[in-house]
């Protein structure tokens, strides 16, 4: 039975004009390859985390990456999304 695959929310406010943005998923994505797993991303809005479905909503990852290229939309859901990842113990990455 194969392996599942690595869960990765990508908190940020994905723009498709920033290079960073695509360049972040094709970093998951070789990592993976890499290390002879599966990887899937997804990128989480800063607003969506402004209210108390935070855990709901990020309990699900593997881990979490803070994105490149603020200014956020949301601040205030940017720290929710680092506090839950601190207070949950899930592995964080910010670049």
């Amino acid at each position: 039975m194969p392996a599942r695959a690595v869960r990765i929310g990508i908190v940020g406010d994905f723009n498709p004009d920033y290079r960073s943005h695509h360049a972040t998923n094709a970093a998951l994505q070789h990592a993976a390859k890499a290390v002879g797993c599966e990887v899937e991303s997804a990128w989480v809005p800063t607003p969506t985390l402004e209210g108390p479905q935070v855990a709901e909503m990020l309990s699900g990852y593997d881990g979490l990456w803070a994105s490149p290229g603020s200014p956020y939309r949301s601040m205030r859901g940017m720290l929710a999304g680092i506090e839950f990842a601190r207070v949950c113990d899930r592995p964080f990455v910010a670049t």
